[in-house]
């Protein structure tokens, strides 16, 4: 759907909305090992190979398992984490089933790396994006970083999340709006819908730029809107959703840059 008319009473655009945006931003990447001489290794190994890919990155250091958790539960976010398994006290699974279950972040990608193999069935559920054997060479490293930013960055990438005891993948592109109903979410997608437990606020911080939150209790997927109004938007099945007032001036925001067309003050 390239071209969206929004209601003649507010506000006439045509939008070109497909237009891929190139924008470099930060690319946040977290080591957790134990040994001093291979996270500083891995370190510049980062960083020196995210240069030859152009890619913009900043890499943060954690020597247990205990330190990265206060870290992340104070707000520390990550696109990429090689942890360790083998770590003392809280090891890597137990970091690894953090993120996942407690924080409820299936967004970040966690490669882990060892000295020895054997983790597989226990490393099911987390769910990595990979296992690596130390040491870690640098062809090894430029296809994790190279995959991990594809997924990122790939318009087509997908949404996981949990429903009963198994993890759910749906491509973003084809979610239309989401619901939150109590503690559920009610997804939705352009073939049916899915429901399941999480918060809203913590997911729209995982989706793309194309989604809008338009109320506490709305994100929509702006490919899916038929048409805005001030107070609302009317989506691509005839639904329609209110836009509360603390969002409204965002939302003007977000339409004009998404649209990339000359408005008034009238949305």
């Amino acid at each position: 759907m390239a071209i969206h008319t929004v209601n003649a009473d507010t506000l006439a655009v045509s939008c070109k909305w497909d237009i891929p945006r190139e924008e470099k931003v930060m690319y946040r990447i977290g080591i957790c090992d134990d040994d001093k001489a291979l996270c500083a290794g891995l370190e510049e190994q980062i960083y020196r190979i995210a240069k030859e890919m152009s890619v913009k990155a900043d890499v943060e250091v954690w020597y247990c398992g205990e330190s990265i958790l206060r870290d992340l539960q104070n707000g520390v976010r990550l696109d990429l984490l090689f942890l360790d398994i083998e770590l003392l006290q809280q090891n890597g699974i137990s970091v690894g089933r953090f993120i996942r279950e407690e924080m409820e972040d299936l967004q970040t990608h966690i490669v882990y790396i060892s000295s020895r193999q054997g983790y597989a069935m226990q490393l099911f559920r987390i769910q990595p994006l990979d296992f690596l054997i130390k040491p870690i060479s640098d062809g090894q490293l430029r296809e994790v970083l190279a995959r991990s930013l594809k997924q990122r960055q790939d318009p087509g990438r997908f949404f996981a999340f949990q429903k009963g005891g198994s993890l759910r993948r749906i491509p973003t592109g084809d979610i239309a709006y989401l619901m939150s109903m109590d503690k559920k979410i009610r997804l939705v997608t352009k073939d049916g819908e899915e429901e399941f437990y999480g918060k809203l606020k913590k997911i729209s911080e995982d989706l793309p730029e194309d989604f809008l939150m338009i109320h506490q209790s709305y994100i929509v997927n702006q490919r899916y809107v038929s048409e805005y109004t001030y107070d609302s938007v009317r989506m691509w099945d005839g639904t329609l959703l209110s836009i509360s007032k603390p969002y409204r001036k965002a939302v003007r925001s977000k339409v004009r840059e998404y649209g990339r067309a000359g408005t008034d003050d009238t949305l």
